[in-house]
């Protein structure tokens, strides 16, 4: 215990020191605080059981002094308790729903072992009673919004992202998760990130029982002890505790027809056993992926009309194992351990006409077909530690993380272009071979305490990160069938990035209200080398991030909240890059070293009522934003060069409704409505347009109807639909409407479950937009893995109740900018 605190007080100390003398005496403060008051501390332990000596669980413990309450808890399943005090006199009191069971004197002045203490209690009644105090649906705390899902008989039998699509405040679309009116938004299990993406995470969130999950917590803004990168909330997924000696597993199967057929399997198994906690799932995706875009280009003096079509061969596994050890009843050592292996295959065609705007008359034609293969392997590592300090909720937290990725890339291109009237656009054949190798190795530590201190719930912590990467890209002119290296387009990168930050954050409660305040301080530093063009630059910047809630909890029907905070996005390693990287004759992406993170400050104010309606107004304001990048005009007129710029600023601001609709035993309903008003200024002006601004909505209802009275068989259907709008980024979106559908039936106990889901029925384009840049004019919509139907089989067996903290480290950040 003290040694856990004394190495957190030096890093702090060390760290600290770099930025300024006021923050150190800050910091140490906080951490002085909690080395007095666990100084000369000693255990007073105890084991509570009935008179035929079976343990007693939930039994309430207190520690009294002068007739007042120091300390309580309640006992675990065992029996067990544990209480760090000072030396001192004191009574032990044990009671259970009400009644007294046990009184005793105790004199400490040296660590005590009370035994085993033997009382009468009444499980009946307190089964009765555990029943009745049964948690609401719908919770609101200060920071966020709580979905108990114990007992919802919708989800049972099902998995993880059966759970998602009936929580309130969530979307699902095309099998990715978010926030109403987010983007990018990171799920979590036990308040841990998981740092999966793509099919990865989709059958990672299938290998999750739906009746192993405690709640959901949706945090639109998150507080000062989460990282400060990204703007699209946070998604807790809280596990259920259970007795030892359990375990869990369960097997699923999937197939989705598209053009093409594609599929996935994989299972999970979960295992605990006194104070060991094992876990592991694993998942393999493979077959094709397809995709078509179109888009229509008006250039100076021509239009071009273009078509594609992209083939991907899918060849995908991940894995992840860990566990941890009650080393003590308040020290927890684990690991855990991620590995993901992609073998891809792709090809794509692409028929680009030429026309002539002033007459409308052909002006020649461009085919570019392209085939690439890939490797990659991602490792990733984490060892912790927990430490309980005492009773009182205070204790450490110290994480290790490795993060290693490594992927290599091979990709032909050939460009044939026939009866071109353009001299800018020659007629000819240009061919050539693309190899990437790219390693990005991360190393983190993180540290977090728990701090309760009298009516503060008090927390703080700090990380350090370092991240290196080395993308080495080779080209080749293939045109006469012999590789000739091209210097002009051969790269080599080097990226080294040093990342420290310290947080603050205290919540209390007030009567009815509950009040949050936070702060979190980032520095970041960088090294870019471009050793192919001789180049290096640095840069160093240091951001606070505050956050703030408030609510007010007027009775069990109406709630109130509000809430504050700043988040930052950060650049991929790629976009800092300055060479040109080719991937068509009239197309390149170069990548801005001054590019700097984008800065959003957040403000949401709210109401719930009665755990069916909540009514929010968002509004948020961007600094330096980039968007998704830029394409601007070279001189010839007619070559895309892709980029990264801080190029506008933007606000937003929305109106939420949600409403939970469940007073028929057979149907439910779930309707959500946004209406918002955009607003985005142009920093390139002419580049772009001036200014662009206006008003949208959207709207998704999901329903499920179920045809019998146990809930066994179930069908149902979801409609979204978002207007036209002008974007954030400068651009105009035109309206998009889906459907969805599915049946769903369980079987042996709900233990087996089978469904089949039609999505995107209508076949609506992914992405459908306009956007004017330089001197040109883009129209582009793509169908991105379109319409497609899926069956699902999914088994699950072994006890129905398990315990496994899975964990992820301090380095989620680094991951996620990685790919």
């Amino acid at each position: 215990m003290y040694f856990g605190l004394i190495i957190f007080h030096y890093i702090c100390t060390k760290f600290i020191n770099v930025i300024t003398m006021k923050k150190t005496v800050f910091i140490l403060i906080f951490v002085n605080i909690t080395l007095i008051s666990n100084a000369q501390t000693f255990q007073i332990s105890g084991k509570v059981t009935d008179t035929n000596n079976n343990p007693v669980e939930f039994a309430e413990i207190l520690l009294l002094q002068n007739n007042s309450a120091l300390q309580y808890q309640l006992t675990d399943e065992e029996g067990k308790f544990v209480f760090n005090s000072p030396r001192g006199k004191y009574g032990l009191q044990i009671r259970q729903l009400g009644d007294t069971l046990y009184n005793q004197i105790i004199d400490i002045s040296q660590n005590t072992d009370l035994g085993i203490i033997r009382v009468q209690h009444k499980p009946d009644v307190l089964q009765a009673a555990t029943v009745i105090a049964n948690k609401k649906i719908i919770e609101r705390r200060a920071d966020r919004m709580i979905f108990n899902v114990v007992d919802v008989p919708e989800i049972a039998g099902g998995d993880a992202m059966d759970v998602f699509k009936i929580t309130p405040g969530l979307i699902v679309d095309n099998d990715i998760v978010a926030i109403i009116g987010k983007a990018g938004t990171d799920i979590m299990i036990n308040d841990r990130p998981v740092n999966l993406s793509g099919d990865a995470l989709l059958n990672f969130l299938r290998g999750l029982r739906a009746n192993d999950i405690q709640s959901i917590e949706v945090i639109t803004t998150p507080p000062a002890k989460y990282e400060a990168e990204g703007n699209g909330g946070l998604i807790n997924i809280v596990m259920k505790k259970s007795a030892a000696d359990t375990w869990s597993a369960s097997v699923f199967s999937t197939y989705q027809q598209t053009k093409y057929a594609r599929g996935s399997f994989g299972g999970s198994f979960n295992y605990r056993k006194k104070a060991l906690s094992f876990y592991a799932n694993a998942s393999y995706s493979g077959g094709k992926d397809y995709d078509d875009d179109e888009s229509t280009i008006f250039y100076p003096k021509l239009k071009w009309e273009d078509n594609g079509n992209s083939m991907y061969k899918m060849n995908f596994f991940s894995a992840r194992t860990g566990f941890d050890i009650e080393i003590t009843d308040r020290w927890t050592v684990g690991a855990q351990y991620i590995n993901s292996t992609s073998r891809p295959k792709s090809a794509s065609n692409n028929v680009t006409n030429l026309f002539d705007i002033a007459t409308n008359n052909a002006a020649g034609e461009i085919i570019t077909e392209s085939n690439g293969k890939s490797k990659s392997d991602m490792h990733s590592g984490n060892l912790y530690s927990v430490i309980k300090l005492d009773t009182l909720g205070r204790k450490i937290n110290i994480d290790f993380d490795i993060f290693n990725y490594n992927t290599n890339s091979n990709n032909t291109y050939e460009a044939n272009t026939s009866g071109s009237t353009d001299t800018e656009i020659p007629n000819g054949l240009l061919s050539w071979n693309n190899i990437l190798d790219r390693k990005i190795n991360n190393y983190s530590m993180k540290i977090d305490v728990e701090h309760p201190i009298k009516k503060v719930s008090l927390s703080y912590g700090m990380k350090l990160s370092l991240t290196q990467t080395d993308n080495d890209i080779h080209v080749f002119d293939i045109v006469s069938g012999i590789p000739v290296n091209d210097p002009n387009q051969t790269n080599h990168f080097l990226y080294k990035e040093n990342m420290q930050a310290l947080y603050v954050s205290g919540n209390t409660e007030l009567g009815k209200w509950e009040i949050q305040l936070g702060l979190r301080a980032e520095n970041t530093r960088f090294t870019g080398n471009s050793v192919t063009m001789d180049t290096v630059f640095k840069k160093t910047y240091f951001k606070l991030f505050p956050t703030a809630y408030l609510a007010y909890n007027h009775n069990d029907k109406n709630i109130f909240y509000a809430e504050y905070g700043r988040r930052i996005v950060r650049p991929n390693f790629d976009h800092l890059n300055p060479f040109r990287s080719y991937s068509g004759p009239y197309y390149y992406f170069a990548g801005n070293p001054e590019l700097r993170p984008i800065i959003i400050d957040n403000i949401d104010a709210g109401y719930v009522y009665n755990n069916q309606f909540q009514l929010s107004l968002e509004h948020s304001i961007s600094h330096d934003n980039s968007g998704g990048g830029i394409a601007l005009l070279d001189e010839d007129g007619y070559t895309q060069i892709g980029t990264r710029l801080n190029y506008f600023s933007s606000s937003a601001t929305n109106l939420n409704i949600i409403y939970i609709f469940n007073k028929l035993k057979w149907w439910t309903s779930r309707i959500s409505a946004s209406g918002f008003y955009q607003h985005a200024e142009s920093k390139i002006y002419p580049l772009t347009p001036k200014t662009m601004s206006g008003y949208g909505a959207s709207f998704q209802t999901s329903n499920t109807f179920y045809l019998n009275n146990d809930k066994t068989v179930s069908l149902g259907f979801s409609i979204s639909h978002v207007t036209p709008m002008a974007s954030l980024n400068l651009t105009h979106s035109y309206k998009q409407t889906q459907l969805n559908a599915f049946v769903r039936m369980l079987f042996f106990d709900r233990t087996l479950s089978v469904s089949l889901q039609g999505n995107n029925l209508l076949n609506e384009y992914s992405y459908n937009w306009k956007a004017e840049r330089s001197r040109m004019t883009m129209y582009s919509k793509a169908h991105y893995n379109p319409r497609y139907f899926r069956l699902s089989v999914s088994y699950s067996f072994g006890s129905k109740k398990v315990k496994v903290e899975q964990r992820e480290g301090s380095n989620s950040e680094e991951q996620n900018r990685a790919y």
